[in-house]
């Protein structure tokens, strides 16, 4: 019982080691998921888990696609939400997609007049 402890915990760093940059963006339960479900995700040409995770709230436009390029989409993620009237001149940045309309990696970045204002990445479901 002991060894099978040991393993488990060997190859749970193991795991970590290799997979630690979608883990910070898609967290534990989004690797699980990616490991149990079949995700189809296309990403711009360009991006990396890696290039991701560097940007950062307040970060130009321009030096977001100095790091990760042009996105697949643009488009205004708040227009027709509640939050219109507050965020309806935010512009979204769209790194992924589902060809297939299904389970993938979501990774978007919104701007409010030029600036990083929202990271969002996580594993969705569909």
């Amino acid at each position: 019982m002991r060894k099978l402890l040991y393993l488990f915990v060997l190859v749970t760093i193991v795991v970590y080691f290799v997979r630690r940059n979608t883990i910070k963006l898609d967290g534990i339960s989004g690797e699980i998921l990616g490991l149990i479900t079949d995700a189809d995700t296309k990403y711009s040409l360009g991006y990396s888990h890696n290039k991701f995770a560097q940007i950062k709230i307040g970060m130009t436009e321009k030096e977001v696609m100095e790091i990760i390029g042009e996105p697949l989409v643009r488009w205004k993620p708040y227009k027709y939400s509640k939050y219109k009237k507050d965020k309806g001149h935010y512009v979204g940045l769209q790194y992924s997609e589902s060809p297939s309309d299904t389970h993938y990696r979501i990774r978007q970045v919104y701007l409010d007049n030029g600036k990083v204002a929202e990271i969002i990445s996580y594993y969705y479901i569909d």
